[in-house]
């Protein structure tokens, strides 16, 4: 059986993928050279005993932005600009249109230099929070940012109707509005319902959108539906226009509190879901940036366009949707453990995505990402084995249907989803393959409506901080996503949470980790590296370590 494996998945992505590898070309907007700063000119005097006269020198020339930068990836989240109302995975363009009320750095930490807050302090019981805001910040309307602001945005990100991804985070700390308190204009005060060491890192920008901040008096004077067709904010770009499922577009303010100007004026976004599409279209001068699969990138290079990757950027895995209900195939552990055997990973890592990932140990953790036990294997391809717990479990032949979409991270999504089926096919799994956009499957998880469903995330390595923030929105009983209904992964989960020195915390981490790997509580692949193609007005790009950015703002500064 291995043998038939082995030969039978890669001819069969090969076929996926020379299928989908047909090119069309979608019209788009040109490219326009960008403009290099003036000069300054050198003032100089003479030293001779009598005053010579020296020439008058013009004032410095102001920099200003020019041209345009187009980008083109798969999805841009939920496409609604306001803060409460856009996913995690819309935070590369929500970045250029607001500030976040703790600052990050390219390095994935928290900076007081790149926030609204230039200081915070805590509490020695964690449970007291001050941040002290800047007074020379003001919306693209020109309303000074204030503290109000900051509280009205929290209070957004954790109503009832809020779909941002770790609102759920946020609300364990803060359960509601009194317990924030504006001091002054530049001074907010958060008491937290239990201790909270890493609020600041939950209010930022370097998982989500929660810690993006918008004007509380222009929101509550258009209404919030006028507000996301015209949204106002504070950071570098402000709205233009938009056409939902096609277009962004932004254009530059003269010179950013924080940033300065910009290189670019205008900054259009294009969705381009097909990657044949979106590489035709660079070719062509039509787009500068696209997201593009690993597979592709090799031959990108030698075509003369530059590739930027981020090593080891995510975790690939499945979730096991809705385990704990009593109709579930996957609440026998013995369905869990017999999927991950099912599939090869390294089979996977070098027909679908190039070469370029390895076997992962545990979803969410990228194999490098800190509070993890690298003694650890990942779990090993055994289709007999899996074949045989299968049997012997309460598997009777249900259909379990996988989602299956493209994303901007994993433009292999769908070949990804077409060799897991085939693997499970293998052991007796009955798959049903759901071709179907993320946004869609997002409701359905939101919604828990997913049945023996699964679908596919490429987690994002992120700091210790990061991780405290995600695992109640994964897999806490009252998580946002959850796919668990499990006790002791509770209990860990709180425990995590409680820990204020880090050793605590690095340790609740590590306890989390082998629980959750002990139960196979998600199919995990691999770890992935991310790439991006340019064309030469793009030579250099940090792509940072937020988590869902990839340093898009750095496209654009000087």
């Amino acid at each position: 059986m291995a043998k038939h494996r082995l030969l039978r998945i890669p001819f069969l992505i090969a076929v996926l993928t020379a299928t989908m590898l047909v090119v069309s070309v979608a019209c788009g907007s040109s490219a326009e050279p960008t403009a290099e700063p003036a000069s300054q000119p050198a003032s100089s005097s003479g030293g001779a005993p009598a005053p010579t006269a020296v020439p008058a020198t013009s004032p410095p020339t102001a920099v200003k932005p020019t041209g345009k930068l187009t980008i083109a990836i798969t999805d841009m989240g939920n496409e609604t600009p306001s803060v409460w109302q856009e996913f995690a995975f819309g935070k590369a363009y929500m970045r250029f249109l607001y500030d976040a009320l703790t600052g990050t750095n390219d390095a994935g930490e928290v900076d007081k230099t790149t926030g609204a807050a230039k200081e915070w302090s805590m509490s020695s019981d964690a449970r007291k929070w001050t941040f002290i805001l800047r007074d020379n910040i003001k919306f693209h309307n020109g309303d000074q940012l204030t503290a109000e602001d900051a509280k009205f945005s929290i209070g957004l990100v954790t109503s009832e109707d809020s779909i941002t991804s770790y609102k759920g985070t946020v609300k364990a700390a803060i359960a509601d509005q009194d317990s924030i308190t504006v001091v002054s204009p530049t001074e907010l005060v958060i008491n937290t319902s239990s201790p909270s060491g890493f609020l600041n890192w939950f209010i930022s920008d370097i998982q989500g959108v929660e810690g993006l901040i918008q004007p509380k008096n222009y929101t509550e004077s258009v209404g919030n539906d006028e507000f996301s067709q015209n949204p106002v904010g504070s950071g570098p770009y402000k709205w233009v226009d938009q056409r939902k499922g096609d277009f962004m577009e932004m254009e530059a303010v003269d010179n950013h509190w924080r940033d300065g100007a910009s290189r670019f004026k205008s900054l259009l976004w294009r969705i381009i879901p097909e990657e044949s599409t979106r590489i035709a279209a660079l070719k062509a001068g039509e787009v500068d940036v696209i997201s593009v699969s690993r597979e592709r990138a090799p031959q990108l290079k030698a075509d003369g366009l530059n590739i930027f990757s981020k090593e080891g950027a995510s975790v690939l895995g499945l979730y096991f949707h809705e385990q704990w209900r009593d109709d579930s195939v996957w609440k026998d552990i013995n369905v869990r453990k017999a999927f991950n055997l099912a599939i090869n990973r390294e089979e996977i890592c070098e027909f679908v995505f190039a070469g370029q990932c390895s076997p992962a140990r545990v979803y969410p953790w990228p194999d490098i990402a800190p509070g993890t036990d690298n003694s650890l294997e990942p779990v090993a391809f055994d289709p007999v084995e899996a074949k045989r717990l299968l049997d012997a479990s309460n598997y009777n032949g249900e259909e379990v249907a996988i989602r299956s979409y493209p994303r901007a991270d994993v433009p292999e999504g769908p070949r990804f989803i077409e060799a897991v089926g085939a693997y499970l096919t293998d052991i007796g799994v009955n798959v049903k393959i759901i071709p179907t956009e993320y946004a869609s499957y997002r409701q359905e998880r939101l919604a828990h409506t997913l049945d023996n469903g699964s679908g596919y995330l490429a987690a994002p390595n992120r700091p210790l901080a990061g991780f405290v923030g995600l695992m109640r929105v994964l897999n806490h009983t009252d998580g946002t996503f959850t796919s668990t209904n499990d006790p002791e992964i509770d209990r860990l989960i709180e425990a995590l949470e409680a820990g204020i020195a880090p050793a605590d915390v690095e340790a609740a981490s590590v306890a989390l980790y082998r629980y959750m790997y002990s139960q196979f509580s998600h199919l995990t692949c691999c770890n992935m590296n991310i790439s991006y193609a340019t064309n030469d007005k793009i030579t250099s790009w940090d792509l940072g370590k937020r988590v869902w950015d990839d340093g898009f703002t750095n496209l654009v500064q000087r």
